[in-house]
């Protein structure tokens, strides 16, 4: 019963979404499946730069942890469900030499930002979580500590 009821407190979410901020401030934002590699997030900025592009690191902070480019998922990394994620060039390069001429296009564009994706209980039919109810406070009167 104790497993039943921290499955149904557990939350499981459809998507993560990573902003992915350049050097410039400018935002890179992707949505992925949880159970993606963090390659996926790495194949997602090659392809908004320039084949020339200088080498680049991604790390979120703090403190500062480099993200590997390797099969390590997006959940194991606490990516999940939204996460602000740094974009490091070598050599200090800026963010506008980088990118590639379709990608700049896009930053004059007005995008609206998605809202951070909705939890889902695990087991069918859990009752989501609610708030917890207002303590109501008592009405009028001196209170105890105060002695005249």
């Amino acid at each position: 019963m104790r497993d039943v009821a921290a499955l149904q407190k557990k939350r499981v979410y459809d998507r993560c979404v990573l902003r992915m901020e350049l050097p410039d401030r400018s935002i890179l934002s992707a949505d992925f499946h949880p159970r993606e590699p963090c390659s996926a997030a790495y194949e997602v900025v090659r392809g908004a730069l320039r084949a020339d592009a200088p080498t680049f690191v991604l790390f979120n902070t703090p403190p500062r942890r480099d993200l590997p480019d390797d099969l390590t998922t997006l959940l194991d990394l606490g990516l999940v469900p939204a996460a602000r994620v740094f974009i490091s060039f070598a050599g200090g390069a800026l963010a506008t030499e980088a990118l590639a001429p379709e990608t700049l296009a896009l930053l004059d564009q007005d995008v609206g930002d998605e809202a951070v994706p909705e939890s889902r209980p695990v087991v069918p039919g859990g009752a989501p979580a609610t708030a917890p109810a207002p303590v109501p406070k008592k009405a009028g009167g001196k209170p105890s500590w105060l002695k005249l």
